[in-house]
This record gives C-alpha cells, structure tokens and sequence, in this order.
C-alpha cells in the first residue's frame, strides 16, 4: 500500500520522532570496570542535546547510590571536552 504524501503543514504540532544528528548531540562515556576480562574501558552509556545537558546526565552516573562510575567523559564529535572523575 503506497501512503500519499501530505504537505508539511497538515503535521503542526507534531512532535518530531528523530533523534538530532549525531554530530549535534554530546556523548557520555563512563570508564567500566566491570569486564569480563578486568580490563577497564570507556563505554558510550549515553547522550547530551547540548554540554549543560550532558554535563548534568555525567555527575549522575558518578554520585549515583549503586555502582558509581569513577570516571565520566563528554564528548562531542569524538573531541573530549570535559573529565569528571569521583
């Protein structure tokens, strides 16, 4: 079954269901200690829309009750902007 196409003006007040492009988004990367193999590697466990977001999402993964990260990585378009670190 084809769907015919609607203009753009019969969907205001949608919500757009796709994510921003990646090379807009900050990435969240904590350092995991927790390998199979105990060896330490920074995993992607995340995204930020922008760095105060991000910013935000890191320090809780590093002060959450269980399990807290030592360490937490923002990056933006593989470029390292920031380190927390417990």
């Amino acid at each position: 079954m084809t769907v015919p196409h609607r203009p753009r003006e019969e969907f205001r007040g949608h919500t757009a269901c796709t994510p921003p492009a990646t090379g807009q988004l900050f990435e969240i990367v904590v350092l995991d200690t927790t390998g199979d193999d105990g060896r330490t590697r920074w995993s992607t466990v995340g995204w930020g829309v922008n760095r105060a977001d991000a910013d935000a999402i890191a320090r809780t993964y590093l002060t959450r009750q269980l399990c807290p990260y030592e360490a937490v990585q923002i990056r933006h378009n593989g470029r390292l902007l920031a380190e927390h670190r417990r």
